[in-house]
């Protein structure tokens, strides 16, 4: 049960790059589905309620895949990328059928990300970082 927690803790952390976003400077570099695909190496940390009103301690460290079309085996669902680098992305966390909610923000020209899980009962923030260069157009 707390490795399913961890899990799906480390998704909501993805989405803290929504509100970094707000307070960032345009962007000279625009993004797209095409241009953040590649894979992630993250890191998150922060509470998931196990119960109203309490809260457990959670931190995970692993690798996502962006494909251009969605995410990667070991989740399903979507996500969206803006030209301002901002994004979110919709998840089913399998085996317990969950749905997570995450906001993101993609920086260093999209070699970074940072991401906040928005859903109620996640207390969550994560920073990720391209594993591998990006090939270039």
């Amino acid at each position: 049960m707390k490795t399913n927690l961890v899990a799906r803790a480390s998704l909501a952390a993805i989405g803290l790059a929504l509100l970094v976003t707000i307070a960032l400077p345009a962007q000279a570099t625009q993004c797209s589905l095409a241009n953040v695909a590649g894979s992630y190496g993250y890191t998150t940390s922060g509470f998931v309620a196990i119960a109203p009103g309490t809260f457990v301690p959670a931190a995970a460290a692993g690798r996502i895949a962006f494909d251009g079309n969605g995410l990667d085996e070991t989740y399903s669902g979507t996500y969206s990328v803006n030209p301002n680098c901002t994004g979110s992305f919709t998840v089913l966390v399998q085996p317990d059928t969950r749905t997570s909610t995450v906001d993101l923000v993609w920086t260093d020209n999209t070699n970074g990300v940072s991401a906040v899980f928005t859903n109620p009962g996640f207390i969550l923030t994560a920073t990720g970082r391209r594993i591998s260069p990006r090939e270039t157009d």
